[in-house]
Parts: structure tokens; C-alpha cells; sequence
């Protein structure tokens, strides 16, 4: 198997839009050819003093990342046919995504998918509103509306005939 020169990179968590960026990340990947990543980050939280207790909370939150990131990709594969590779990294979402980009040149798009309704955007996508960056390196961030119907979702990331 090769290993793609260019992947997209998308974040699993617990929010819908989560699905609806990976969703069209998939899509696009499948278009155009490349790889995509899919990024879950582990909460973990210890209690410092109780070391045995504190690795077995570490491993709980590692499986269940595990867990709901191949969930994710599963979906993704089932619409998409794109095979993504999964990453798991454990404490803040904007420290675990500069740490994947910065450990794999080939990320070059991270896709976010934007909240609607009353709760605003989102953290990551507002972070970028404000300028901040997200990463290490240059990347291009596309992002996504959240409230698209799978027809709109089809045709925005290219499957729609």
C-alpha cells in the first residue's frame, strides 16, 4: 500500500458536526485522491497521587477514543470508500492537532465543520475567526456547514452525479 502525499485531517468528537466533516473530508478525498486522518483526542483526567488508578483511567479513555474514532471511520468508509487512518492523542484538541500536523508533513487541509443554531460555531472554528492558528505549519482549513442535509452534503463534497 502507498502512503498518500497529501491527507486531509478531521477531528472526532462528540458534536453532529463532527460526522458532517468527516463526512465531506471523505468525500473529498475520495475525489481527488488522497489520504485523511481522522484525529480523536482522549480526556484524560487523573487523580496524579493514585498511579495504578490513573492508568487504568488512561487506558478507559484511550479504548473508548479508539472506539468512537473507528466508528467514525466506519461511516465515512461506508459512504465514501476511503479507508482512513486513525490517530489518537491524549489532553487539549488545538495542542493534539498541532502535534499531528507537526508529525506528519503530508496533512496539508484540516476539515471543520461549523455548529448552527444557538450555540455558535463552535471552538475550533472560532478560534480561527480570530486569527489564531491551529497548527504548526501553513495548512488550509475548509470549513464545512454543520446543518447539511445528506443531499447537500453530496453534492458540496462531490458525490451528487
Amino acid at each position: 500500500m502507498t502512503v498518500p502525499n497529501r491527507k486531509f485531517l478531521v477531528i472526532s468528537d462528540e458534536t453532529l458536526e463532527a460526522e458532517a466533516a468527516a463526512m465531506f473530508a471523505g468525500m473529498r478525498a475520495a475525489a481527488v485522491g488522497v489520504g485523511l486522518v481522522i484525529l480523536r483526542v482522549a480526556r484524560v483526567s487523573g487523580f496524579g497521587h493514585w498511579r495504578g488508578l490513573d492508568e487504568e483511567m488512561r487506558t478507559e479513555a484511550r479504548d473508548s477514543a479508539l472506539f468512537e474514532a473507528r466508528a467514525l471511520a466506519e461511516k465515512v468508509a461506508a459512504r465514501t470508500g476511503v479507508e482512513a487512518e486513525i490517530v489518537i492523542k491524549e489532553g487539549e484538541p488545538v495542542a493534539a492537532i498541532h502535534e499531528t500536523v507537526k508529525q506528519d508533513d503530508a496533512i496539508k487541509v484540516l476539515v471543520l465543520a461549523a455548529g448552527h443554531g444557538r450555540r455558535g460555531p463552535g471552538p475550533l472554528v472560532s478560534r480561527i475567526g480570530k486569527g489564531r492558528p491551529l497548527a504548526g505549519r501553513p495548512i488550509a482549513i475548509t470549513v464545512v456547514p454543520g446543518g447539511l442535509n445528506d443531499e447537500e452534503m453530496d453534492e458540496m463534497g462531490g458525490l451528487a452525479g
